[in-house]
């Protein structure tokens, strides 16, 4: 063997080899994903199953329990007797509540349960029966301030309707009522209250040595009526040479007034055209008339009399146990003489059973058919008289009433209207 092999071999015996490295081997654990398990359907299946047998067991247990159920009849609208008659004959209980109400009294206005309802039979229906509308008592509030008479008929459940009349009674207080205090009415009913508008009265102008057209003129101006006569007399033609009353006294708004106008001639050579129905008095120099006889006859054969009597009858009621409507005194007497156009006061018996007094209403200055239906409403009876006027405006009017407005005359008594028409 050769030396150079022997030194490798020598060299590489004497150099020492590593051992190759080892290769470090890990095991790695491979996790396989868990397996989805199918979600399970039959519990949800199960329960769908039974809810719907459930629903069909409540169902048949209602159908079952409607087939022993009636149908409530609906009875609003009959009479409490036809009601409860329907509702037994259908085998129900009727139970009656009466209430007051708008419906007529006797008659079904509500009922519980109502018609068409589902009740086992036997069972109870109520029904709400009217009986009639609510009833109160109406204060008295004559003497009363306006004021606090509507307050108190408020307070009452009422409601207040004024009517201004002439009164001696101050400004402003009640006269009178309608219903009276005491009586028994339904709620909401209407209480028509006389309010006074004071005595009406106005002093008389002092119109002669004036044209007729200016006296006229100022006598309207404070509310009262020209009546004109024409008198023979030297001043000149159409100057007011006397009148009636004279100047300085009162009389009620609506009054007449004479007035004598000269027609320019000497005395002797004219006549008096004038017709006077509505003044206490004359002028001096006027004929006279005798007053005839009233007493014993009715009321309107003495107003008629009267009249064509060229006087004023005036009407007051009177308790008496003669006939309603019969006149049982007078004054003047028969048989007085007075001037033309003078007052008669003419007592008229209210009968044995008069009706409850209340209030003449004020009628004057309104067309006669709204007077109608005014004295109408009140409870009175109406007669109509016409009464010649020279005044167009008052054509068709009433001039003068009797009983006069505030006086007070039994329910169902006469009330006699004047009523304005054209002097021929």
């Amino acid at each position: 063997m050769s030396p150079f092999r022997r030194r490798r071999r020598t060299v590489a015996e004497r150099t020492e080899v590593a051992p190759p490295p080892r290769r470090r081997v890990v095991d790695e654990e491979v996790v396989a994903p868990p397996r989805r398990r199918p979600p399970r359907l039959w519990p949800w299946l199960l329960l769908l199953l039974l809810l719907v047998l459930a629903g069909l067991g409540a169902l048949y247990f209602l159908s079952q329990a409607d087939e022993d159920k009636e149908t409530v009849p609906a009875v609003v609208g009959l009479s409490v007797d036809d009601a409860t008659e329907r509702l037994t004959a259908d085998g129900f209980r009727t139970v009656v509540e009466r209430r007051a109400s708008v419906r007529p009294r006797g008659r079904v206005f509500a009922q519980r349960p109502g018609g068409g309802s589902q009740l086992d039979e036997g069972e109870a229906v109520t029904i709400l029966v009217s009986r009639g509308r609510e009833l109160v008592t109406v204060p008295s509030v004559e003497r009363l301030r306006v004021e606090e008479a509507e307050s108190r008929l408020r307070q009452a459940n009422l409601t207040a309707r004024r009517r201004g009349v002439f009164s001696e009674q101050p400004v402003g207080v009640v006269v009178a009522q309608d219903p009276r205090g005491g009586e028994r009415v339904a709620r909401d009913t209407t209480v028509r209250i006389n309010v006074s508008k004071g005595t009406g009265r106005v002093a008389v102008p002092d119109v002669v040595g004036q044209q007729a057209a200016a006296a006229g003129a100022n006598l309207r101006k404070v509310g009262l009526r020209p009546r004109v006569f024409n008198v023979p007399s030297p001043e000149p033609e159409g100057t007011v040479v006397a009148q009636n009353p004279l100047p300085g006294g009162e009389l009620a708004k609506g009054d007449f007034v004479r007035i004598n106008v000269s027609t320019g001639e000497p005395a002797g050579g004219g006549t008096d055209t004038g017709t006077d129905t509505g003044t206490t008095g004359g002028v001096a120099g006027a004929r006279r008339v005798s007053v005839p006889e009233t007493v014993g006859q009715s009321l309107n054969a003495a107003q008629d009399r009267l009249q064509r009597a060229r006087l004023v009858a005036r009407v007051d009621f009177v308790p008496s146990q003669e006939p309603a409507g019969r006149v049982v005194a007078q004054n003047p007497v028969a048989g007085t003489s007075v001037r033309p156009g003078a007052s008669v006061r003419l007592n008229v018996s209210e009968g044995p059973a008069p009706g409850t007094r209340m209030a003449v209403p004020d009628v004057v200055g309104l067309r006669e058919q709204e007077a109608r239906r005014e004295l109408t409403a009140s409870g009175f009876r109406v007669r109509v008289l016409r009464e010649p006027t020279p005044d167009p405006a008052e054509e068709g009017v009433v001039v003068r009433q009797e009983p006069q407005a505030g006086r007070r005359a039994p329910r169902g008594a006469q009330i006699t209207i004047y009523v304005g028409e054209p002097v021929a």
